[in-house]
């Protein structure tokens, strides 16, 4: 038993999980919400995102799953063109390579968008009214923005767990 490999496996399994699931649920349910419950929502939003360490637990699982299987890859194939070029190797090869895209996706952009939120959420806070009419429509901006590449995230994450999930029955 190569225990490495265990260990590493169970990482990526589990902070996949955590990541994908967490993400599916933010696109599906707490967007929605979050904009049907302006101005509530975004104060719900604020807190999440500023208050707690969702993100930082949410950017960590990501990172530890891109990480996690890029090890595993690498001791499995040493990413040689022949073994890279099989068709387990391609279809893991595929699944991780979306999985990279849906890693920048998270943590480059949509952080990106965050905190950009969390600034506007800020500033409206510190004034100690409602939003003006451009920080409302700079918030709605940005929330347009944030379902938008949470969408396009979660394209990339389905198709790296397809990809993990039907790699070792492709002949």
């Amino acid at each position: 038993m190569d225990l490495l490999m265990v260990v590493l496996r169970l990482i990526h399994i589990f902070s996949g999980i955590f990541w994908v699931g967490v993400s599916f649920f933010n696109i599906r349910y707490l967007q929605p919400t979050i904009q049907a419950t302006a101005p509530d929502g975004q104060k719900v939003m604020q807190h999440l995102t500023q208050r707690t360490n969702f993100t930082s637990a949410v950017y960590a699982a990501a990172t530890l799953t891109m990480l996690s299987g890029l090890i595993m890859y690498w001791r499995l194939f040493g990413f040689t063109a022949e073994s890279m070029t099989s068709p387990y190797g391609l279809v893991l090869g595929i699944g991780g390579v979306s999985g990279i895209i849906a890693w920048i996706v998270a943590i480059v952009v949509i952080r990106s968008i965050i905190n950009q939120m969390g600034a506007v959420g800020k500033a409206i806070q510190e004034q100690g009214g409602p939003p003006t009419p451009e920080q409302a429509a700079k918030l709605g901006e940005l929330s347009a923005r944030l379902t938008q590449m949470g969408r396009v995230g979660l394209v990339f994450m389905t198709i790296a767990v397809i990809g993990m999930s039907i790699a070792q029955y492709v002949s």
